[in-house]
């Protein structure tokens, strides 16, 4: 199977057609066949409506620009141009992949429902990182993505979150048959909205109940249900940088320089590292699509992703944790994929990067000393 079917996108429901060269699959709802679809989104950061009157209150236009990405290439979606949807139609990709949900739980087809917050935040601070979906010895649907609050309600016309406008997100969606989600269960940390039949894997149950294991610093290759290879890595819970950044971990499984781009904002934040020389991680400086998506500064992005620098190695990962001293006491993971057209992209996006500039109050999470 092409790995060029892999990674696609699905509009609407119930016809098949052909947008921009390249497949789109349309399915019917009424059972679980939306789990077909596959993607990448990376949405730029909001165009900002200007009020005189209150200049510090910041609103957004709605209309949101963003690329889609799959295994072959990218297609930015423009508002005003053909074939544009926007993120938050009933009818785009979003609402389709969330289709089984966006109903109450007594309406809902049979299947494992969780959404989960990032790293090991608790419920109440409402920061959703993921959505999973599946059904029973059949197949589901892993959407990864880095926008607080999403999905915002059960409701095809209010699952946006206001506060998902302001900054560049991203998301990542992957469909893989049920066995493979005994070990993604293995990955997920405090769900705080699920909804799981009793005879489902153990490890998704476990997750549920905040029963946590051990998490491993190694790739676990997950299969999709097109037999495209993905591969999930948590990091350690440290203070020290190189067990506790999920990027240098990263770095590590690879063998290979990253470049990584993280919510520019996050306090604590620290610069390049470039002590080890074969496993450089190298802070993104800008974001530049090359396309009218248009181009603009981590402060503004909220995605977190990292893509390999050398020549040979193909790796992109879309992660769940900032790249902070804050972060490294905290669980955390990535899903990556080893595809050379879409690493191609992502290092196009984040081609400009920071010097290795190590400063001198990072030394002690470099090179702690022993205790």
């Amino acid at each position: 199977m092409s790995v060029c079917n892999e990674v696609r996108v699905c509009w609407m429901s119930c016809s098949i057609k052909q947008v921009h060269s390249y497949p789109l699959e349309f399915v019917s709802f009424n059972v679980l066949f939306l789990f077909v679809i596959r993607y990448i989104l990376y949405k730029a950061p909001g165009e900002e409506i200007p009020d005189p009157q209150n200049p510090r209150i910041k609103t957004y236009k709605k209309e949101m620009k963003y690329l889609y990405v799959d295994s072959s290439h990218s297609v930015p979606m423009v508002p005003g141009t053909t074939n544009y949807k926007n993120l938050i139609e009933p009818s785009g990709a979003l609402a389709n992949t969330l289709r089984p949900i966006l109903k109450s739980v007594r309406d809902m087809v049979r299947v494992f429902v969780s959404i989960l917050p990032f790293n090991d935040q608790l419920c109440n601070c409402l920061l959703s990182a993921g959505v999973l979906m599946l059904e029973h010895n059949s197949f589901g649907v892993w959407l990864l993505h880095s926008t607080p609050q999403f999905p915002f309600r059960r409701d095809q016309n209010n699952f946006w979150p206001e506060s998902g406008f302001k900054n560049a997100q991203i998301f990542i969606c992957v469909t893989f048959n049920y066995d493979q989600f005994h070990y993604i269960g293995n990955k997920l940390t405090f769900p705080f909205d699920h909804d799981i039949p009793e005879d489902f894997h153990r490890e998704l149950k476990d997750a549920t109940k905040w029963v946590q294991t051990a998490p491993v610093s190694t790739f676990q290759m997950l299969t999709s249900r097109r037999r495209q290879n993905f591969y999930s890595i948590s990091k350690q819970q440290d203070s020290h940088l190189t067990r506790g950044d999920l990027y240098f971990t990263i770095a590590q499984e690879t063998d290979s320089d990253v470049a990584v781009q993280t919510w520019g904002c996050q306090a604590g934040g620290v610069s390049s590292y470039c002590l080890d020389p074969k496993h450089k991680v190298y802070r993104v400086k800008n974001i530049n699509t090359n396309t009218p998506v248009g181009s603009w500064m981590p402060s503004k992005d909220h995605s977190k992703w990292c893509v390999t620098k050398n020549q040979g190695k193909h790796w992109t990962c879309i992660g769940d944790v900032n790249r902070a001293e804050t972060q490294y006491q905290r669980r955390g993971g990535a899903l990556c994929i080893n595809n050379e057209i879409i690493r191609n992209m992502f290092m196009y996006f984040g081609g400009v990067t920071e010097d290795s500039l190590i400063s001198r109050n990072l030394a002690k999470f470099i090179n702690p000393p022993e205790t």
